[in-house]
């Protein structure tokens, strides 16, 4: 549950899951074939059934084939969070994210250079400010978060309770329930059924949070999630509030390929109310790097990866390409 205090696992990994790796050239461009701006779109498919009674059985076969899907080993990606408000200037932060999986599901480093290293007229160094974050997705999802800037040492990790989930994490409209993604593993859901979005067969899916989380229930009435039918891939959320309106949509726009398998390149996250929008985009990302191990425990957030050789880090022989959706 969102806020369990469940230890750590050794091994970590990344937010997003992920078509299986020889299925990946055929999803994406599948994917291209759809307008990357468009919203919903339901087509006259005989075999769409949204709306009608549908197999909640089968439903749950096909989210739980998603929740099984995952990057194979460990990872690096260099990112940077576009932050566009509607009426101001889009300022851009940097960060680092190294993960693999855990017993419990994946697993995440995550540092965000709030402002970046400097120097001062006298010549001395002032080092960046950096909020450092470990999330663990699955069942058991929670966060852990330290501030560089706040003297933040081993030992002084802070756990994220629910109520701060939603949050906006250094100005943009990310939160940790977005990048934590607990609703994938919420027990109570709906099968609403197949529709068509981009001229793809879609399941989707209503999640429901769990009564017992009282601060969760206050924010958050569903979650809906859909998948493509053929390969399960994950290309939009929309987040309700506790009055069932719409508040929040994030949409997949790219892939980026590395070393054969799908990792996110570029995804949109929108406030419906404000109509702001951030951008999470991939610069550099490689698969299947060796991560040590103190990097996803709670003590490891005691120094930045971010700035370091760590975010560096490559596989041998590794490639990669963009291609959107």
């Amino acid at each position: 549950m969102a806020g369990s205090t469940l230890r750590m696992g050794i091994r970590p990994a990344f937010f997003v899951s992920i078509v299986k790796p020889f299925l990946l050239t055929a999803v994406l461009f599948a994917f291209i074939a759809g307008d990357a701006s468009a919203q919903r779109r339901h087509g006259s498919s005989p075999l769409d059934t949204l709306g009608e009674e549908v197999s909640q059985a089968e439903g749950l076969e096909i989210l739980n084939a998603f929740r099984r899907l995952g990057i194979a080993g460990d990872y690096r990606l260099s990112f940077t969070l576009e932050i566009r408000p509607r009426k101001e200037k889009t300022t851009t932060v940097s960060g680092l994210l190294l993960g693999t999986q855990s017993t419990y599901g994946p697993l995440s480093r995550i540092d965000i250079a709030l402002e970046p290293a400097d120097v001062t007229e006298l010549g001395k160094l002032v080092p960046a400010k950096v909020k450092r974050l470990l999330l663990q997705n699955g069942i058991f999802a929670n966060a852990l978060e330290v501030n560089s800037w706040e003297g933040g040492e081993a030992g002084g990790a802070r756990l994220i309770e629910s109520a701060a989930f939603f949050e906006k994490i250094a100005g943009s409209d990310f939160t940790v329930f977005d990048l934590l993604m607990p609703f994938s593993f919420w027990q109570e859901f709906k099968y609403e059924g197949r529709t068509t979005m981009r001229s793809r067969p879609t399941h989707v899916f209503s999640l429901y949070p769990p009564s017992e989380d009282e601060e969760l229930g206050k924010r958050i009435s569903q979650v809906r999630i859909y998948l493509d039918e053929e390969f399960n891939a994950l290309n939009r959320v929309e987040i309700f509030d506790a009055s069932e309106e719409l508040v929040k949509t994030i949409s997949v726009v790219a892939f980026k390929i590395v070393d054969g398998q799908g990792v996110l390149s570029q995804v949109d996250v929108r406030n419906e109310e404000t109509r702001d929008k951030t951008r999470f985009r991939v610069l550099d990302a490689a698969i299947g790097v060796e991560v040590p191990d103190w990097v996803f425990e709670p003590e490891g957030l005691g120094k930045n990866i971010y700035g370091t050789e760590l975010a560096h880090l490559q596989a041998p022989e590794s490639s990669d390409a963009d291609v959107d959706q």
